[in-house]
């Protein structure tokens, strides 16, 4: 069964039961799409008037309990139909999977209205084949709750704008804050009378005293002195000022040096050489190369058993479960170590994250900008992230929610994070620090969370690049073949070089990645960059601005 447009409203609590009863008996759910959108009487309109029908993707995490249904078909998506001005179907997409899936939606005319996806490389490639709808006449003539958004959050419309200066994408501020931090055990520096490092050097002589000297006092040889896996690999690149890592896609070597955009080899050279010798000091896990995603890092850090750790966001589980297994244990999050090419900053949260674009296709983009608007009120925000006052949370002395049982808000409540795309990052409930009646645990991360805040918000030793991955250019499809298979080449090239390289491998390998790139035809992609500087470096969003875009968020919440 096809759903209509829209319908009228009942004049009475029975016939809007009735039409309820029908549609769910007609329309039996799949598990891609929610079978309740009839839509209650809140939000609905004044009597006689047309109520609009949406499509919405979602993401499907399989983290849904059975007896709560289907991530499209839940308590929570039925509470957007009966509580929302419009009706909603959820069409869900696999959340690692989720480019492959919208790409057979595209290809199949069946994409949803309202797209939400954290790629927002995605998002720009759904821009460039011209299947996103520009959003400013929509905003101007329908939207008030968002369009409020854009006032009070300008960097928003800034991050949403594409090349040809119409707004595409709409998303949310969120709080300037540390992503990575690079952790420490402090009671195995006290144990063996170091201080913290300073320098690279430094750094490689605390993490051989860690793997070498039983710093956990069992008499055996079984600890690490660091991670090199993953997001502690990431950090070691970003210690010598480049972007370009060795794990994720999101990488690249570009920075801006007396006005030009360069490739900077020589960054990327010295750090390589120096995980190179950190590997060849037999300091980090021999099997770094496989393990992709830093999980076997964590688990060793977890047991007790390494030094420094690369950890993704404040990560309170993993630092619980440290505790849990060695109750002494002291953790810091230290500065990255001075190099010869300055002092640097991890990777920082975007001050906005742009989630959602609209389908050019969609049929009634006024009931999509009404389903944004409602996503960003109060009620819909503090509803999916809190649940049901009373028999999920409760409001604390200062107003903000106290979870009532947190064994049945993991069942009930916690699986619907994603319906929340737009929800402002920011504000005085928001966050670790601000979280009410805090456990051990999440109390010493905080303090590990302001350590972190201290080193690394600060822009005079800034993250490494022109700007965050998500602010750059999306780069014509030529281009990025160009790119992604150099840096593939590259990539393995480097990883060879730190785990079977000889003395004089670092500098074979720079050689030998400038000839792949080269020969690539990266010159063109070098070029693409220094044109999108040159013309765009007073309106992007560069290094500079997200600092700035950070403080203006966080004295407008």
């Amino acid at each position: 069964m096809s759903k209509p447009n829209g319908w009228k409203k009942a004049g009475s609590a029975a016939m809007a039961a009735l039409l309820l009863t029908l549609t769910l008996a007609g329309c039996g759910g799949d598990g891609n799409s929610a079978s309740g959108n009839a839509g209650g009487n809140a939000g609905s309109g004044a009597e006689g008037e047309k109520r609009g029908s949406i499509n919405v993707s979602l993401y499907d995490r399989g983290t849904v309990p059975a007896e709560e249904g289907t991530m499209a078909d839940n308590r929570w998506t039925k509470w957007v139909n009966e509580n929302g001005p419009v009706n909603v179907k959820y069409t869900t997409v696999p959340r690692f999977e989720s480019i492959q899936k919208f790409n057979v939606l595209f290809a199949s005319k069946q994409a949803p209205d309202l797209i939400f996806e954290f790629d927002t490389a995605y998002l720009g490639q759904l821009y460039n084949q011209k299947q996103l709808l520009p959003l400013d006449d929509l905003i101007e003539k329908n939207s008030t709750d968002y369009k409020a958004m854009l006032e009070k959050y300008p960097a928003l419309r800034k991050a949403g704008t594409m090349a040809d200066g119409k707004l595409y994408m709409v998303g949310r501020p969120m709080q300037l804050a540390p992503q990575h931090y690079l952790l420490i055990r402090a009671d195995w520096l006290k144990k063996l009378g170091l201080e913290a490092p300073k320098t690279p050097e430094e750094l490689l002589n605390v993490a051989k005293a860690f793997t070498e000297q039983d710093p956990d006092g069992n008499g055996q040889k079984d600890t690490l002195g660091s991670g090199l896996s993953f997001v502690a690999g990431i950090i070691y690149h970003h210690m010598f000022g480049t972007p370009f890592t060795l794990f994720g896609e999101d990488q690249y070597p570009w920075i801006v040096k007396d006005g030009k955009v360069v490739n900077d080899w020589d960054r990327i050279k010295a750090a390589v050489a120096f995980q190179k010798q950190m590997y060849d000091a037999g300091v980090v896990d021999k099997d770094f190369v496989t393990d992709k995603n830093g999980e076997k890092q964590k688990q060793d850090w977890i047991a007790g058993k390494l030094g420094i750790f690369g950890s993704n966001g404040a990560d309170v589980s993993s630092y619980e479960s440290l505790k849990k297994n060695v109750p002494d244990a002291e953790v810091i999050a230290i500065p990255l170590p001075k190099t010869e090419f300055g002092q640097f900053s991890p990777l920082l949260s975007n001050p906005v994250q742009m989630t959602a674009g609209v389908n050019a296709a969609a049929k009634d983009p006024e009931s999509v900008m009404e389903m944004i608007d409602f996503m960003v009120t109060d009620e819909y925000t503090n509803t999916i992230e809190n649940g049901i006052e009373g028999e999920h949370y409760k409001k604390a002395a200062n107003g903000c929610a106290e979870n009532i049982d947190p064994d049945k808000n993991k069942k009930e409540r916690d699986y619907n994070r994603d319906m929340n795309m737009l929800r402002p990052l920011i504000g005085p409930c928001y966050g670790l620090k601000n979280k009410v009646n805090p456990t051990p645990a999440e109390q010493d991360f905080i303090k590990i969370y302001e350590q972190a805040e201290q080193a690394y918000m600060n822009p005079e030793t800034p993250m490494p690049g022109i700007t965050q991955t998500a602010y750059l250019p999306l780069l014509p499809q030529d281009l990025v073949q160009i790119k992604t298979n150099a840096f593939k080449t590259i990539m393995d090239m480097a990883m060879q070089t730190i785990v079977s390289g000889g003395a004089d491998a670092p500098d074979k390998f720079i050689q030998d990645a400038k000839a792949v790139w080269d020969k690539a035809g990266g010159a063109k992609v070098d070029e693409f960059y220094q044109k999108w500087y040159d013309e765009n470096k007073d309106k992007a969003i560069l290094m500079k601005d997200i600092y700035e875009m950070g403080k203006e968020t966080a004295e407008a919440k």
